[in-house]
């Protein structure tokens, strides 16, 4: 990927000591991409017969992936509603099971279209298992939930212990419905209601957290796509003197400072020795056998070294979503595919949370600003020269047809079976009823 270079003509420039004529100036223009026509722009006559043939099959497939799973999820998961309450750690396990399958379902959209996802930057691979994180992404389009579901694909346990934090419009759709069930969170926007969500996230993140033991909460600190937003941020910023962006918005941080308030890491006193999640880490143990059999069954059922110990967010990663040709793919291009093949970039960049002055909202405001700031100029490299830096390496995110296929197999065929038997249990059920009357 080659940088394209113009020259300018000679201008004038106005400063104090009078007028001058400057040197020649070096302006980047930005390189064009694969991505910026539609597929039937770049389609041969056999290609156009062949997108007319695929379209509506692959809409009706995109759109029964979600319908029947929304059914099926919830068909294998009432058989073991008893285990929410008698034995959570199984429960949810069967779930996340469930949820991380949902997201390969919708990750695969793009990748079947011909659009597929790399990621440079940080390696996050360390943080998969283990680590508890918040990751905080740019929001441009409607694709940009898909475009994580594929990059997290590979992520291990992470995968299927995520905590989406999403906008209230999303509660009632399948994937809401699901999701809610999963323990993501809806967020209202505006200002009447700000105040009372901050509070209402704080209580969920106590009661959801550590019992479900989440590993990654992830949001879109913008609070709106980009280009809904950016001329009001634009002002916003010019107004109080706050960076000017022309990528990203200027980010909300009020969900930001009551995640990390409440579930981050906490910065030890030295005064007094321990910090508080120390303290309460230290318990007195018997040495019976048998409490010590009735600590063994209940860290079975609940996962006791979760729920006591309850290990804090000690890292925050920003995510940069990067489309080629500043053009945002949509759930439209995703369902049919109406884009030309092009690669999508996801950069990552780690910080560690005993670092962000979270606890003082103006300093963490400038903080995520500066981020933000910066999280713009990688976007305008990107944008002229098909790199964040020079020292990109590209990671693809590979799926494989053998595994969906299987996928599809599976779940259409369980979707069948499933059919069955309900159908089967309900007729019995009513016959059974009705047997009195008979």
């Amino acid at each position: 990927m080659f940088k394209r270079l113009i020259m300018n003509e000679p201008k004038t420039l106005d400063n104090d000591s009078g007028s001058e004529t400057s040197e020649n100036e070096i302006e980047l223009v930005p390189i064009i991409m694969p991505g910026k026509r539609t597929s039937w722009e770049t389609a041969t006559l056999l290609e156009k017969i062949f997108i007319i043939l695929r379209t509506p099959f692959r809409m009706a497939l995109c759109i029964s992936n979600v319908t029947i799973f929304f059914f099926t999820y919830f068909g294998f998961i009432i058989p073991v509603m008893w285990a929410r309450a008698a034995w959570p750690r199984l429960y949810w396990f069967v779930e996340g099971k469930l949820y991380v399958w949902l997201q390969g379902f919708i990750a695969s959209w793009g990748f079947t279209a011909g659009y597929n996802v790399y990621e440079v930057g940080d390696d996050i691979g360390p943080f998969c298992d283990n680590e508890r994180v918040l990751i905080m992404c740019n929001h441009q389009s409607t694709a940009d939930v898909p475009m994580l579901m594929a990059a997290f694909q590979n992520k291990g346990v992470a995968t299927r212990k995520l905590l989406w934090l999403m906008d209230i419009m999303f509660r009632w759709t399948p994937f809401g419905i699901i999701g809610r069930n999963h323990g993501d969170f809806f967020i209202q926007q505006g200002k009447k209601t700000r105040n009372l969500f901050i509070t209402k996230l704080k209580d969920h993140l106590r009661k959801t957290f550590w019992n479900r033991d989440r590993r990654w909460v992830i949001l879109f600190p913008e609070g709106g796509f980009f280009y809904k937003r950016i001329k009001d941020s634009q002002a916003y910023g010019k107004k109080h003197g706050f960076p000017h962006t022309t990528h990203v918005t200027l980010p909300r941080y009020g969900a930001i400072k009551a995640i990390l308030e409440e579930i981050g890491e906490k910065k030890p006193d030295p005064a007094r020795g321990m910090s508080d999640e120390e303290k309460i880490n230290v318990k007195k143990r018997s040495n019976s056998q048998i409490e010590h059999l009735k600590e063994k069954v209940r860290d079975v059922r609940i996962k006791k070294s979760v729920t006591e110990s309850r290990p804090r967010i000690k890292y925050v990663i920003d995510v940069t979503i990067a489309y080629p040709n500043r053009i945002p793919l949509s759930l439209f291009t995703l369902l049919f595919g109406s884009r030309e093949k092009c690669d999508i970039a996801v950069h990552y960049r780690v910080f560690k949370v005993n670092e962000i002055p979270f606890e003082d909202e103006e300093k963490l405001r400038d903080w995520i600003y500066k981020v933000y700031e910066e999280k713009d100029r990688l976007l305008d490299n990107y944008y002229h020269t098909g790199k964040f830096s020079d020292t990109d390496f590209r990671r693809p995110v590979t799926f494989e047809w053998n595994k969906i296929i299987t996928q599809y197999v599976f779940w259409f065929g369980s979707f069948y079976f499933q059919w069955k038997a309900y159908s089967w249990l309900a007729l019995h059920v009513w016959n059974l009823l009705m047997l009195p009357f008979q």
